[in-house]
Protein backbone atom coordinates (compact mmCIF):
# COMPACT_ATOMS: atom_id res chain seq x y z
CA UNK A 1 0.00 0.00 0.00
CA UNK A 2 3.46 2.34 0.72
CA UNK A 3 4.13 1.65 -2.49
CA UNK A 4 1.04 2.54 -4.12
CA UNK A 5 0.66 5.71 -2.49
CA UNK A 6 4.03 6.91 -3.16
CA UNK A 7 3.38 6.02 -6.78
CA UNK A 8 0.31 8.12 -6.89
CA UNK A 9 2.23 11.04 -5.49
CA UNK A 10 4.88 10.86 -8.46
CA UNK A 11 4.40 12.63 -12.00
CA UNK A 12 6.23 9.94 -13.94
CA UNK A 13 5.13 6.55 -13.27
CA UNK A 14 5.51 3.20 -15.42
CA UNK A 15 2.21 1.52 -13.82
CA UNK A 16 -0.52 1.37 -16.50
CA UNK A 17 -2.79 1.02 -13.52
CA UNK A 18 -2.53 2.42 -10.53
CA UNK A 19 -5.42 1.87 -7.83
CA UNK A 20 -5.43 3.28 -4.27
CA UNK A 21 -8.15 1.51 -1.55
CA UNK A 22 -10.18 0.71 -3.73
CA UNK A 23 -13.86 -0.32 -2.92
CA UNK A 24 -17.72 -1.65 -4.10
CA UNK A 25 -20.33 -1.69 -1.75
CA UNK A 26 -23.56 -2.95 -2.68
CA UNK A 27 -27.22 -1.96 -0.51
CA UNK A 28 -28.55 -4.05 1.92
CA UNK A 29 -32.46 -5.36 0.54
CA UNK A 30 -35.19 -6.62 2.78
CA UNK A 31 -33.26 -5.93 5.92
CA UNK A 32 -30.35 -7.26 5.04
CA UNK A 33 -26.86 -5.50 6.33
CA UNK A 34 -24.85 -3.97 2.88
CA UNK A 35 -22.50 -6.50 0.91
CA UNK A 36 -18.66 -5.59 0.97
CA UNK A 37 -17.54 -6.75 -2.42
CA UNK A 38 -14.20 -5.20 -2.87
CA UNK A 39 -12.35 -3.61 0.26
CA UNK A 40 -9.63 -1.08 0.12
CA UNK A 41 -7.49 -3.09 -2.89
CA UNK A 42 -4.52 -1.29 -3.85
CA UNK A 43 -2.04 -2.48 -6.53
CA UNK A 44 -0.10 -1.11 -8.96
CA UNK A 45 0.42 -2.73 -12.64
CA UNK A 46 3.89 -2.37 -14.35
CA UNK A 47 3.17 -1.52 -18.14
CA UNK A 48 3.84 -4.86 -20.15
CA UNK A 49 3.32 -6.90 -17.56
CA UNK A 50 0.64 -9.77 -17.08
CA UNK A 51 -1.88 -10.20 -14.35
CA UNK A 52 -4.00 -12.73 -13.20
CA UNK A 53 -6.21 -12.74 -10.00
CA UNK A 54 -6.73 -15.90 -7.85
CA UNK A 55 -9.37 -16.43 -5.07
CA UNK A 56 -12.68 -18.78 -4.09
CA UNK A 57 -16.11 -18.15 -4.78
CA UNK A 58 -17.66 -14.37 -3.86
CA UNK A 59 -14.20 -13.19 -3.43
CA UNK A 60 -14.83 -10.20 -5.97
CA UNK A 61 -12.70 -11.22 -8.82
CA UNK A 62 -15.64 -9.75 -10.91
CA UNK A 63 -16.59 -7.28 -9.27
CA UNK A 64 -13.31 -5.81 -9.80
CA UNK A 65 -12.87 -6.20 -13.30
CA UNK A 66 -16.39 -5.06 -14.21
CA UNK A 67 -14.81 -1.97 -11.93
Amino acid sequence: REVVEELLLSSHSAHSIICDSLKKVYPGKDGNPEKHAVRGLSLALPRGECFGMLGPNGAGKTTFINM
